[in-house]
């Protein structure tokens, strides 16, 4: 008998099942088997399919600010209603709730990679992070990521639990012949914006020593701004012909590039988790991908590691994995071992169980 209420805030949803979005999607199936949880979204349609209760709030809560707003002040109210836990799926808690929060930390990039982000939205970052302080306990998705919070020092050390993520995507039982008109290709998968590293993957591409019929290809979202420097630096080196930039796949299709691929790169400077990565290990991709933050920690022993300044090295790494098939074969066994580490039922049962552990008493 399912005995915890939770009330889940996603105030921050938008149009698109992207990002944290697609982390709660993932979460939720297992963590309404161990309590009931209610939900609450602007957008109902992208949880239809989830087994909670869903509450509409007003569409002007998808902006930072409207959101922001709507969290510090009306909130609370919502709360009034008998919930045992509030999580917050974003670092951002209100206060006089009367009830325990837990909230979950994805990454610190707006402060760490301060490039990619403007002065407005790093300060709003930064405020955001400071409600943490009224949190009753912090999730962060890794061990990198603690560190970066711990390094803020808004929360109490002993508050942060780490919860990583399970793979958000699977390979799919659906058949689908979407990459095949691409073989044989290298992929990426991930944003366009600057720490994702990705002008520095196409000048790689550039360099690699490889047969001309392999492609490039570069799966995912971004802002126009973002996408018009890809674009500039696939111009630039001279693989325009050779280079694909692919968004808004449906999941078979994306599971379908994951499984063909003669490689999986992943060049980002900076990452709170890095999901993509346990995404290629799950279908059997070779997986070559930075040595930074938080992603080995997800890939393990999985993958081969690369500088991600070093062009040359994302290069000498892509042709390693390409040119020597007795590593890639090796790779592609590690991958789906690795990712046993890693599920979304643990993650909704470590979640519960520091949730459960807050209300201790207060019944």
């Amino acid at each position: 008998m399912k005995h915890m209420k939770l009330l889940v805030n996603c105030a921050f949803v938008g149009e698109e099942p992207v990002g944290i979005t697609r982390y709660i999607q993932r979460l939720l199936p297992p963590l309404a088997h161990l309590c009931n949880v209610t939900l609450l979204t602007s957008n109902p349609k992208l949880f239809k399919e989830a087994d909670c209760k869903v509450v509409e709030i007003p569409e002007w809560t998808r902006p930072h600010l409207g959101r922001f707003w709507w969290e510090m002040t009306l909130l609370p109210f919502q709360i009034r209603q008998y919930y045992d836990v509030l999580l917050c799926p974003t670092p951002e808690v209100p206060p006089c709730r009367g009830i325990p929060a837990v909230a979950i930390v994805h990454d610190l990039t707006p402060l760490v990679v301060r490039r990619t982000h403007s002065s407005r939205y790093k300060t709003f970052f930064w405020l955001s992070l400071q409600t943490l302080r009224w949190a009753d306990a912090v999730v962060a998705v890794s061990e990198h990521t603690k560190s970066d919070i711990n390094r803020l020092q808004i929360v109490p050390p002993q508050r942060v639990h780490i919860v990583p993520e399970g793979p958000g995507l699977l390979p799919t039982p659906e058949k689908s012949s979407f990459a095949q008109r691409f073989c044989p290709y290298i992929l990426y998968v991930g944003g366009h914006p600057p720490h994702k590293n990705v002008v520095r993957l196409v000048t790689a591409f550039s360099r690699l020593k490889s047969p001309d019929n392999v492609k490039l290809v570069i799966a995912g979202w971004g802002t126009r701004g973002q996408i018009a420097t890809t674009k500039e630096a696939v111009r630039q080196c001279g693989v325009s012909d050779r280079t694909v930039l692919l968004a808004d796949l449906s999941d078979a299709q994306l599971s379908s590039l994951y499984q063909k691929c003669l490689a999986f790169v992943f060049p980002s400077l900076y990452e709170g988790f890095g999901l993509p990565v346990l995404e290629a290990l799950a279908h059997g991709a070779p997986v070559a991908c930075a040595s930074t933050s938080s992603i080995p920690e997800v890939a393990g022993e999985a993958a081969v590691y690369f500088n991600p300044v070093s062009v040359n090295d994302i290069a000498e790494k892509l042709h390693l994995i390409i040119e020597n098939r007795t590593l890639a074969q090796e790779l592609r066994q590690r991958g789906p071992r690795q990712v046993r580490q890693f599920s979304w039922e643990e993650a909704a049962r470590r979640i519960y169980c520091i949730a459960r552990s807050l209300t201790t008493g207060r019944r």
